[in-house]
Parts: structure tokens; sequence; C-alpha cells
């Protein structure tokens, strides 16, 4: 990320200092200023290894925060720079600056989970502190620790069927003030609830994740050693720690905008995802594919594009995204930018869920007087709120096996297809919920998933926040399609024979129909039989009444034969009829496994 010049209310000298290295150097962060002239090469190199401050892409100014240990790479790049600061314990900062009385201030780990669980305590129906950690595919920090975040729902001690919302804070552990962004939204959606009708029907309508803290290990650092400290606490080996967080998600992780040296503030680390903080986080986007994901950092001011500068990006999607954060930032009044990397969270969750993400950017500064950051949470909430009560996806469903309706996770792609990375969309496990971004315009949602086979319906998108339901009812595999063959001359005062085959069904229940035509069909959940629900099709559900032998339990041959005795009435020929076969089990959505085409036949003099 790009950072805004700081730290004048957080460091006690403010004069321009020589810059001098000693041997009896204190462990902490360098923040020194850059003068001019800096030429392109050495910028890029700044931006793409070290952690360089600035208001926004316009700013003239450069500052940077440099760690010990890459110390001796940043003056190889020639720079004429000035010492402006050390880092330094932040909870020294607090007890020397009369300024800044003690807690309620900025908070540490510890008090950052005590809110949350006071919060629980005056809203024991709605709010739940859960361990994220504890999520398959999580995973404790370096350090040991596990993050938490506040559930907040109706029904919050259950997983109920609805859609959800992430919203997170603090991946890079020095940024003090974001999570008072979260803690404060915490509290206004829970203390609105009785008395703003659009927020009681957000907390009755969605299950809302909300985790002030994603960085514990760095955030203890911070507040012990060294508060310009940005990544995690994980041990790289040669003096060297911590991997930034906010490059280490999967998504196009690397390809710009990071550093594979261990030693750079903007390490990528080892591997995509390799980081216990990010496993995590990457574990509760599979727990709950969420349909919206905010991310908050400092400082700018800002809010961020979701594509990486180096991604490839379709026009369209382009136009539309921007619409969104355009959308955010208007009630703020923030200014919007590019991200500075690639394998940032935002873009990730887009990638990889299909949520609707942004990376907002608060503040100029990490850690500015309280009441400055009270203010800034006061301009960022009309902008949160605008996203809670107003974004919704183009379309929204559940995706489920037609065998006991069991829900299924499947793979959804779009066609169009306006994606160059291998974005995908999928449904989620616990009761298969999916939702879809889209854009104005015509749409086939194809949905597949193992064992299945694929389903594909076209939807038309005219209005934007105003979802449309769309089901997919799966079939397995390993069902058979039955087949229905006629036999017979068709022919007024002769017999007409439907011989219904249906593989692998004995003993199951058969029913074979007629209708008068095939469209509209008979809707069961999201299939149709090609039969219209005429008065003909139900009075061929009656034994006897029409058909012999149209009614009963397959046989071991799972094949059987119904027959129509054609009434010698001269006004029938020229009538044409459909008769179809339905498998019927009562383990299968609405009764029926399976049916077979229509099969369509004239009556003949």
């Amino acid at each position: 990320m790009r950072i805004a010049p700081i730290f004048l209310s957080t460091f006690l000298f403010a004069s321009i200092l020589p810059c001098q290295i000693t041997p009896a150097d204190p462990g902490t962060s360098y923040h020194f200023k850059i003068h001019a002239p800096v030429s392109s090469a050495q910028r890029a190199v700044l931006e793409r290894e070290f952690d360089l401050l600035h208001t926004h892409l316009r700013s003239a100014s450069l500052e940077v925060v440099v760690l010990p240990e890459e110390i001796k790479n940043f003056h190889r790049l020639g720079l004429r720079t000035s010492l402006i600061a050390r880092g330094r314990p932040f909870r020294d900062i607090v007890a020397s600056n009369h300024d800044w009385p003690p807690d309620p201030n900025y908070y540490t780990v510890q008090e950052s989970i005590a809110a949350m669980d006071k919060l629980v305590q005056s809203y024991p129906g709605l709010a739940k502190r859960i361990n994220l950690s504890a999520l398959p595919g999580g995973s404790k920090t370096h350090n040991g620790q596990s993050i938490f975040g506040l559930k907040i729902s109706d029904n919050v001690s259950s997983d109920e069927d609805e859609p959800a919302i992430l919203m997170a804070s603090q991946h890079h552990c020095r940024e003090l003030n974001s999570p008072v962004i979260i803690l404060e939204a915490m509290k206004r959606i829970l203390g609105g609830y009785s008395s703003d009708p659009k927020l009681k029907s957000l907390v009755d309508s969605y299950e809302l994740i909300l985790v002030p803290t994603v960085n514990p290990d760095g955030v203890d650092y911070v507040w012990s050693n060294d508060n310009m400290w940005r990544k995690n606490r994980r041990n790289n080996g040669g003096g060297a720690y911590g991997v930034d967080l906010n490059r280490n998600y999967s998504f196009l992780w690397g390809r710009c905008g990071a550093s594979s040296s261990t030693r750079s503030s903007t390490y990528k680390g080892p591997s995509a995802g390799s980081e216990p903080e990010v496993q995590t986080m990457m574990a509760v986007a599979k727990a709950y594919r969420p349909e919206i994901y905010l991310d908050f950092h400092s400082s700018g001011q800002e809010v961020l594009f979701t594509y990486a500068p180096c991604a490839t990006v379709d026009s369209t999607i382009r136009s539309y995204l921007n619409s969104y954060a355009n959308d955010l930032r208007a009630p703020m009044n923030y200014r919007s930018r590019a991200p500075s990397a690639s394998g940032e969270a935002p873009e990730f969750h887009w990638a990889d869920t299909g949520a609707m993400s942004f990376l907002v950017e608060i503040s100029t500064s990490f850690q500015p007087t309280y009441s400055v950051t009270v203010n800034e949470e006061k301009r960022v909430w009309p902008g949160e709120y605008r996203v809670l009560t107003a974004w919704r996806p183009a379309v929204r469903g559940h995706i489920r096996s037609i065998y006991q309706s069991q829900p299924v996770e499947t793979t959804i792609s779009v066609t169009p297809n306006r994606f160059s990375h291998g974005e995908t969309r999928r449904s989620r496990a616990r009761d298969g919920r999916y939702s879809l971004w889209l854009p104005i315009g015509s749409h086939t949602v194809s949905v597949s998933a193992p064992g299945h086979r694929t389903q594909t319906r076209t939807v038309q998108i005219t209005t934007l926040n105003s979802p449309q339901n769309l089901d997919f009812e799966l079939i397995p595999t390993n069902v058979s399609t039955p087949t229905l063959t006629l036999s017979g001359t068709h022919k007024i005062g002769t017999t007409t024979r439907f011989t219904y085959s249906s593989p692998g069904d004995a003993g199951l229940y058969y029913w074979v129909a007629l209708s008068a035509g095939t469209t509209p069909g008979l809707i069961i959940g999201s299939r149709t039989i090609p039969l219209k629900p005429d008065g003909l099709l139900f009075a061929s559900a009656t034994p006897g009444n029409l058909l012999k032998a149209n009614l009963g339990s397959l046989p071991p041959s799972s094949q059987v034969t119904a027959s129509l005795s054609i009434p010698v009435i001269p006004q029938f020929v020229g009538i044409s009829l459909y008769a179809g076969g339905v498998t019927l089990s009562k383990s299968w959505t609405s009764k029926v496994k399976s049916f077979s085409a229509a099969s369509k036949f004239t009556i003949r003099r």
C-alpha cells in the first residue's frame, strides 16, 4: 500500500536529523525523508522493495520507512536522505505524550477482544465472538495467537442460510486507527438495530463477520518494540522477520509491487497464502462466501480499485467495479487510486469468492491523535452504511442436488467470460448459496460440480442492486436418462403402446403421462417436465382413466409398457398428443428422480 506522510503527532521530535547509523542501533525502523533528485529507476525500486510513504500518487514528497535489516540495501540506492525519526514502542509514546490520555484510545490485541466481549454482553442475541483460526483451513499465528471476529446476526448462534458480509482491518499492524473503524461499525450496527429499519433488515437477513485485527502478532510488536512495524512476525532467518500480509494472498501473488527479499518491508512470503493470518482469512472466505468484503487500512483517504495495476481487466468489468468504488467513496469525499501491488486481500476476495471487494485507506497517518480518528470514523461511516444497506448482487440463489436436496459446492462460470486470470465463482458448501455480481446485460450462467451434470441458465440484468433469484438443481451423473418409445399405427380404433425404460430404477414408482402439448412444461423446482399441465395430463395420473398400466412400480427389468386404446371418434383425427415417462422416489426433489423426453404422435383415420 501507499501511505501518507506520517507521525507528526506520533514522534516526539520533528526536526530533520542527519542520517547516522551506529553500532548501538536500537533495532527499530528508520523514517527517512528522501531529497531530490530521485530517478525513475530509483523510485521503481523504492516502490517494489521498500515501505514508501506518500499521501497519494500525486504526492511530490518522498518518505520511506526502512527496517534495520534492509538498511544496507537502501543506502546502495545512493539517495540523499535525512532521518526524521526512529521507531519506538507505542506504549512508551502513549505514556510520554500528555496530549494522548491512556486508554480508551488505540487498541491492543487484548483490548480489541475485550471490546467485542463487551458488545456480546450487551447484545447476546445479536453478537457472538468467534475464533476464526479454528475454522477448517484456519491457523494460529506464528506466536500462537488466534484471530477473532464478531459475528452479528438475528440468530447469531446458528449458521443460517443467509448471505454474508466480511469486513476486516489491520493487515498492517502499525495502522492503529484502522480497527477503530471496525469496532465502531460493530457498535453502530448493534446500537441501530432497534431504531434504524435498514440496519435491522441488514442484521435480520445477513451474517456479518467483522475482524478488527488480522495481524495480532504484529500489533503486539508495535506496542512493545516498534510503532512503525508493518508485517507479521514470521522468522525468516538471518535476523529478518515478517511477511507483508497484504502481499501474501494467492490471487496474482507476486505479480507486481511485492518483494522476494525476506528483509524487505513488502516481502510477499515464501509462497502464496503461506502465512497463518492469510490462511485464516481465506478460510473465512471459504466458510462464508461473503457477498461483500471491505478492508480498512491507513492512510490516504482513498478507495482503491479492486485489481492491481499489473492485472488485465476487461473494460466492462473495470467500469462496473469503478461504479461501485465511486459509490463507496462519494459519501466519504475520498479519492480513488490503483492498489500498490498484487496479492492483496480485496483482489483475492473478488477473484476467488466473487465478493464485491474494496480496500479503504482512512486518514492521513497511521497513529494520529485519537480525536482525529474519532472524526475520521464519522466521515467513513456513511460510506460503510451505503455499502451495507444498498449494495446487492445481481443474482442470488441456491445450488442443490436433486437427490435429497443436498447442497452442492460448485464452480460457477459466466458467459461472456470477461476474466483473464482464472477468476472463479463458487457456491457455499453448507447450504449451496451463491451470488453473482454482474453488469447490466445478458449472461449465461453454467454450474458444475464433481459427480453432477453441468447445468446452464440465462439471466438478463436490467438494474443494479436488485437481486434476481436463480436456483439450480443438479442431476448426479450416475442418474440415467429414461426413454419412452411409441409403437402402433395411432389410428382410431387401435392401441398405441408406450414402452418406458428407466435403467437401474427397479422398484421405484413410475408414471406414463399424456398431454396435449409441451409448453409451458410442468415445473418441479428448477426442472421442467416437457409436458403441459393440462386436463389430459392430470387425467392420466388416475389409474385406469385413460391409459392402462401407466402407473406402478418398475419391475426388475426397469421397463414397462403402457397402452392407450384410441376410440373410434372421427373428431379425434388429426389431434397430436405427447407422451412422457416419469420415475418417482421420495429421496429426490419434488419426489421426481428423472423423466424422459416427450414423444409426439398424431391420431390418424
